[in-house]
């Protein structure tokens, strides 16, 4: 057991780096130089003897650079120096850092990992307070306890951790360039009273090491550029103040989980021609084991081509409701623009609809429609909802969470510690925009695989019918067909084990052709593996496949 102030940094690297006979220069006064290489035409390293051979200070004509630059508001000099890291820490981590959209994360997985007592961590104001933390160990066990007993009655995973709470042990890997930094760091200084306390002691840490490793100055430059970042989506902030999420709520969502609140498309004829043309040959590889395993590639080539010249054909905005675990899945899908309602806001709706049934709850005596009631604040897995035992100790379980928070913020903990016992299935709504890749390529064919978590995979079904439904009645149902899960893009399952969803469309699939796909992607790894410098996977498959680079698109034929 540990607490938030024992949180753990080791910084793995900073680029970009040179070591070579112009001496070692460090990501700062590469960037510096590398704004004089802007209107020089020089390379950093001429750029770096220049400097030497007029006796000028280096240190000195790279800070004001790059306070000439910051202060005009300049931050491509800011974007190109990555700072990475890892954390041991509470999983609140996680949930505040990995929505930065220019940032990339490896995170420890709620999905997959167990979770006992030893792995509670305690906010330092619980820590000080010795009945607060009493209250708070007693809840932890009581979620802990109930997730390991759910896990033993069957129930899968992804439904048994919605009872579990985030203020549990976590670790990652994360990659953040200095304005990223500097966008969390902004974010911290207004949010600061509701964002976790960890963040503060975060920033401490990687502050001082940024001092020692060649980029504390530019990011103190950029701490003061009279410029905002890029915005990204944030739980952990104030929830008096009205947003885009919970106004759209009020009005469009009702019981309902998720609802499409607006489309605009600029779908022409050549995106039918070429989409219809797609499909027409997807169909073949469908049909034939031979053509798919020569063809697959040059279709997924062929989508990437399509989704690059339409990216902006299209505009969906869905607004969904869903539970703060499944927030932690879409949040990383940094490609979907999104705004989100506080989390603290969420909390307080949540426990007071829950208040209104409590001798219900106490007594397990809910019927259908009072479960959904309460299921639309707080997420109540459906395995759960099947086994009257379970669902009553689930129900209790989760109030009790909700009652010791708003017990110890009372007796005067901040709402930012005290909703370390808050458990992942509370509902937050939020509004994602999805563009044209996302739509076929990247967000619902991933998400709309059976892998996905569960209520994220149920959730974005519905959405996906609801979509299909809205562009049958503006004449856009020709692209309802690429809206699928991502094996059918390719005609096979990419998974180490398939759930042969795939059959749906290709009938000849079955796992001896699962386990011949997974074969020849390795044979082909080991091609590349052969000569790196020479074979790539592309020129690879286009061997295999005697496709010409300059063919016509149309001119697909049957092998």
């Amino acid at each position: 057991m540990q607490t938030t102030e024992d949180l753990k940094i080791t910084f793995l690297g900073v680029n970009p780096v040179i070591k070579d006979e112009t001496g070692d220069l460090n990501p700062e006064t590469i960037c510096a130089l590398g704004a004089l290489l802007t209107f020089k035409g020089k390379s950093v390293q001429d750029l770096k003897k220049e400097v030497d051979e007029k006796g000028q200070d280096l240190g000195k004509k790279v800070k004001i650079i790059l306070e000439k630059s910051s202060l005009k508001g300049h931050a491509s000099i800011a974007t190109t120096p990555v700072f990475s890291f890892s954390y041991e820490a509470s999983k609140f981590l996680d949930s505040s850092l990995t929505g930065i959209v220019f940032a990339s994360a490896l995170m420890h997985s709620g999905r997959r990992a167990g979770v006992t007592n030893e792995d509670v961590v305690i906010p330092v104001s619980l820590e000080k307070n010795k009945k607060s933390r009493e209250i708070y160990l007693d809840a932890s066990k009581r979620n802990i306890d109930l997730f390991n007993k759910l896990l033993v009655s069957n129930v899968e995973q992804d439904q048994a951790s919605k009872i579990l709470h985030y203020g549990l042990y976590g670790t990652g890997i994360i990659s953040y360039s200095v304005e990223s930094l500097n966008s969390l760091k902004r974010e911290y200084e207004r949010e600061k009273y509701w964002m976790p306390e960890e963040i503060e002691f975060l920033l401490k840490i990687i502050e001082r090491k940024m001092q020692k490793t060649g980029i504390g100055y530019l990011f103190r430059t950029r701490q003061v550029a009279p410029r905002n970042t890029y915005p990204y989506p944030n739980i952990f902030k104030d929830p008096t103040k009205v947003n885009l999420a919970r106004e759209m709520a009020e009005k469009y969502l009702h019981n309902k989980e998720s609802k499409v609140i607006s489309i605009n498309s600029l779908a022409t004829d050549g995106l039918k021609k070429r989409m219809d043309n797609l499909k027409e040959k997807l169909e073949r590889i469908y049909e034939d084991k031979k053509i798919l395993l020569s063809k697959w590639y040059n279709l997924l080539e062929e989508r990437a081509s399509i989704t690059r010249d339409y990216q902006n054909a299209l505009d969906v905005k869905v607004l969904s409701r869903e539970s703060w675990r499944v927030w932690g899945e879409k949040k990383r899908h940094r490609t979907v623009q999104m705004g989100v309602d506080s989390i603290y806001y969420s909390i307080e709706r949540a426990y007071n609809i829950w208040k209104g049934y409590k001798e219900n709850i106490e007594k397990n005596s809910l019927v259908g429609d009072q479960i959904a009631k309460l299921d639309n604040f707080f997420a109540i897995p459906e395995q759960i909802r099947a086994n009257k035992k379970l669902l009553g100790e689930y129900l209790s379980c989760a109030w009790n969470s909700l009652c010791v928070y708003k017990k110890l913020v009372e007796s005067g903990i901040p709402e930012r510690d005290a909703i370390f016992i808050v458990p992942r299935a509370v509902r937050i709504d939020m509004v994602s925009t999805f563009n044209f890749y996302n739509l076929i390529s990247g967000y619902y064919p991933l998400r709309l695989c059976t892998k996905a978590e569960e209520q994220l995979r149920r959730v974005t079904t519905k959405e996906a019918e609801e979509i299909k439904s809205e562009f049958k009645k503006i004449g856009l149902d020709w692209l309802n067909w690429h809206i699928a899960p991502k094996c059918y893009s390719t005609g096979f399952c990419p998974e180490e084990e398939s759930c042969l969803k795939v059959k749906e469309v290709s009938s000849f699939y079955n796992e001896e052709v699962h386990e011949e796909m997974k074969k020849d992607l390795e044979e082909k790894l080991q091609e590349t593996s052969r000569k790196p410098e020479q074979v790539t996977l592309r020129e690879s498959i286009k061997a295999q496949t005697k496709v010409h680079p300059n063919r016509e698109e149309g001119a697909f034929t049957r092998s």
